[in-house]
C-alpha cells in the first residue's frame, strides 16, 4: 500500500521539530536554526513554523529576520497572540530609546502630566512627548497582552465557579500569569519611559522667531 507524500512530509516535520528541541536545550542554537529553515521548507505554509524560527534567530541576535518570521506568521494567521506579542516586543527591542537632540519638541515637557497620562493609558505618555512609535508600540505592547490575560482569566473564574473541584491546567493557569506579567511590565516600562523622556525634555526651549529685519526675535 502505497504511503500518503503528506503524511510523509508531517512525520518529517515533526521529527524536525523534536531535533530542534534537542539542539535548544544544549544550546546548540545555529543547529536549531537550520533544523528550523528545513522544516520550513517542508511545510512552507505553518505560523508556528515560522514564529519558532523567529524565536532562534531573535535568541542569536538577528532581530530583523525575526521580525520578517513574526509578520510572516500573521500574515498564516493572524489571531495568532503569541506571534503578535513577540512582534511588538521584538519591535520595542530594535528602537533607539535615545532620542537625538533634532527630534526634541519644540516645547518644554512636564514629566508630571506625562507620568499621569501613561498610568491613564499606555502609551499617552509617549503621545505627549511627541514620540509617536514609541507610542504605538507601548500602546499595542501593552494592550495585546492585556487582552489575552483578561480572556484567559475569565476562563479561568468560570471553572471554577461552574466546577470548583475541577483541576485548572497548569498550561492555562502559567499562560494567564505569563500575559499578565508582560502586560504589568510593559505598563511599568512605558510609565518610566514616559517619565524619563518628559524629564530630559523638561527644559527644551523652543526656537526663537526670526523678526521682520530677518533677525532673531529679541529675548
Amino acid at each position: 500500500m502505497p504511503t500518503d507524500p503528506a503524511a510523509q512530509w508531517d512525520d518529517r516535520v515533526e521529527q524536525l521539530l523534536r531535533q530542534i528541541t534537542v539542539e535548544r536545550v544544549r544550546g546548540n542554537w545555529a543547529a536549531a536554526q537550520t533544523l528550523a529553515e528545513q522544516a520550513l521548507a517542508q511545510a512552507p505554509n505553518r505560523a508556528d513554523l515560522h514564529e519558532l524560527l523567529g524565536d532562534i534567530l531573535q535568541h542569536m541576535g538577528d532581530n530583523e529576520r525575526a521580525l520578517a518570521c513574526y509578520r510572516r506568521a500573521l500574515q498564516l494567521e493572524p489571531s495568532r497572540l503569541s506571534a503578535e506579542e513577540k512582534l511588538a516586543a521584538a519591535l520595542l527591542a530594535t528602537q533607539t530609546f535615545e532620542v537625538p537632540d533634532d527630534t526634541a519638541p519644540a516645547f518644554p515637557k512636564n514629566p508630571a502630566v506625562a507620568l499621569t497620562l501613561a498610568i491613564a493609558l499606555p502609551g499617552m505618555g509617549q503621545v505627549y512627548n511627541e514620540q509617536w512609535l514609541k507610542a504605538i508600540l507601548f500602546c499595542v505592547g501593552t494592550l495585546v497582552p492585556a487582552g489575552g490575560f483578561l480572556q484567559l482569566y475569565k476562563a479561568l473564574a468560570s471553572t471554577l465557579v461552574q466546577a470548583p473541584q475541577a483541576p485548572l491546567t497548569s498550561t492555562l493557569a502559567f499562560t494567564t500569569l505569563l500575559l499578565g506579567v508582560v502586560t504589568l511590565g510593559m505598563w511599568v516600562w512605558g510609565i518610566w519611559d514616559a517619565y524619563q523622556t518628559a524629564k530630559r525634555f523638561q527644559h527644551t526651549a523652543p526656537s526663537s522667531p526670526p523678526s521682520v529685519k530677518g533677525g532673531r526675535a529679541p529675548q
